[in-house]
C-alpha cells in the first residue's frame, strides 16, 4: 500500500499515509527488538525448552581411521581437516550420559 502511494498509483489521505509510515517504522523496530531478544536468549541457552534425549549413541572413529576406508574423500565433507574439526566438536559435546562405541 505504501509503495503504490509513493508511486502515485493510489490516492490515499495524507494523514492515513502518515499513520501507515509511522506504523511501518514501529513494526520494523519491534521486529528488530524481537529478533535481537531471540538471538540473545538462544545464545544464552540454545537448548532451553528442548526435551532431553532418552539415549545418545556416539559411534566414535578417528578421522584418520575413517580415511582408511574405501572411497573416503569422494564426498565434500570427507576431508581430514574438516573431519578433525567435527571430531573435536563432538568430543566437546560428549558427556557421561552418552553411550560411546569406539572404532567399529
Amino acid at each position: 500500500m505504501i509503495s503504490s502511494y509513493l508511486a502515485n498509483k493510489s490516492q490515499l489521505d495524507d494523514h492515513a499515509m502518515y499513520l501507515l509510515f509511522s506504523a511501518n517504522r514501529w513494526e520494523r523496530k519491534v521486529l528488530e527488538l524481537v529478533i535481537q531478544l531471540c538471538v540473545v536468549l538462544f545464545l544464552q541457552a540454545p537448548e532451553a525448552g528442548l526435551l532431553a534425549p532418552d539415549l545418545v549413541i556416539y559411534l566414535d572413529i578417528s578421522p584418520n581411521k575413517a580415511a582408511e576406508r574405501g572411497g573416503y574423500g569422494d564426498e565434500k565433507y570427507e576431508q581430514l581437516e574438516f573431519r578433525n574439526k567435527v571430531d573435536l566438536s563432538y568430543r566437546t559435546l560428549c558427556d557421561a550420559t552418552w553411550n560411546v562405541y569406539n572404532e567399529l
